[in-house]
């Protein structure tokens, strides 16, 4: 006999089923609750939206510049994919409109632009500031179009200040605490005629360099100067100070002693105050004998000549444009000697130590029969030597 009654069991079965039942209904009504919240935040296209984000256009660009990356990755090459290929290449720049009235631009860089004191004298003697900077000097002669070499910083300064030197009347002065500490003279040749000695020191000439004599710059031979034993007469008769320059076509060191030898022979034996002169010169337009010569040979060459006259007493001195010195010359291994500077103008970019410059080439002396003579400032005193 069993131990349960049936009515006791019917009615547990039956209260099962109701909780089954139940727990179905539930299950439904919770799946169809998750349904139309899914269905709430799912925009036309099933893209999900966030109603948080106040820009959700700029997710769905996102999304959309990401998908174009990788379908861009998936159609490069391996090459395109190294390392070095990493970074894509830097877009275009938007072109740069210019104004259309250039002349008021330009107008206003002007009145902005400060202009300063280097700068300006640069302009005043038609210098191109685009092509000269504190390490250039140019080396072309007044007049000429501008050609720049380096300054080397080795070799000695030219100490002279700009604001000493005063011209007057044509004629160059240098002063040091309101008195005139330079010397004015003249070079001469031939080419300057007959001269009246005793005119041209009441003139105020105070010293002269004379030619004594040339090497042809074709034939390679010596030519004295015909005018060079009166001109050194009539110096020594008036107590004009007396300089003697020899113009070289030398080519070795042999031609040199050649030529100093020449020079010593032709003073004779007359005690000078200022140098026998080296002098060294390009020949325009014409083919010349010098011209292919290192700057190295050039100034053994020199050198030959100096260490010459010097054993007879006198001065050395190597005179030569600025272009000459600067471009054929090894200035830095003639430290310590004396230098003639052939470079027209009231004032010279030259940056180096110099003892004398010829500055004029137009110059007007009484005594002297010719329409032009040279010019030249001496800033040392030899006759203290």
């Amino acid at each position: 006999m069993s131990m349960f009654n049936d009515d006791s069991y019917n009615e547990g079965v039956n209260v099962g089923r109701r909780i089954a039942i139940g727990s179905v209904i539930a299950s439904v009504a919770v799946l169809g609750i998750l349904a139309i919240t899914v269905l709430a935040n799912t925009g036309k296209n099933g893209k999900h939206q966030n109603n948080n984000n106040p820009y959700p256009a700029a997710n769905e660009k996102k999304t959309e510049e990401a998908t174009e990356v990788l379908k861009d990755k998936e159609t490069r090459t391996s090459d395109e994919l190294s390392f070095w290929n990493m970074y894509d290449k830097e877009e275009k720049q938007e072109p740069i409109v210019v104004s259309e009235n250039k002349e008021k631009d330009k107008a206003k860089e002007k009145k902005t632009s400060t202009v300063s004191k280097s700068e300006a004298e640069r302009m005043r003697r038609g210098i191109s500031d685009d092509s000269i900077s504190e390490n250039k000097f140019n080396v072309s002669p007044l007049g000429a179009k501008p050609e720049y070499v380096s300054i080397n910083a080795v070799i000695p300064k030219n100490q002279l200040l700009d604001e000493n030197f005063s011209m007057k009347n044509g004629r160059l002065t240098y002063s040091q605490g309101g008195r005139a500490s330079s010397h004015f003279g003249i070079d001469v040749s031939k080419y300057n005629g007959t001269i009246s000695w005793n005119k041209v020191k009441k003139d105020g000439v105070e010293f002269a360099l004379i030619r004594v004599g040339a090497r042809g710059y074709s034939s390679g031979s010596i030519i004295l100067d015909e005018n060079f034993q009166a001109n050194l007469k009539g110096c020594v008769a008036n107590k004009i100070d007396v300089g003697a320059y020899f113009f070289s076509q030398a080519i070795t060191t042999n031609e040199a002693v050649e030529e100093a030898n020449y020079c010593v022979a032709a003073l004779g034996g007359t005690k000078i105050r200022y140098p026998v002169i080296f002098d060294s010169e390009a020949i325009v337009n014409d083919n010349y004998r010098t011209e292919n010569l290192t700057s190295e040979e050039l100034t053994n060459i020199f050198k030959a000549f100096a260490d010459t006259v010097k054993m007879y007493g006198y001065t050395p001195m190597v005179g030569a444009t600025k272009e000459q010195l600067a471009k054929h010359f090894d200035l830095q291994a003639l430290t310590g000697y004396d230098v003639w500077l052939l470079d027209e103008g009231e004032k010279t970019e030259y940056p180096y130590r110099y003892c004398i410059r010829q500055y004029a080439s137009d110059g007007k002396v009484d005594g002297i029969s010719s329409n032009n003579v040279n010019y030249d400032i001496c800033l040392i005193s030899y006759a203290d030597k």
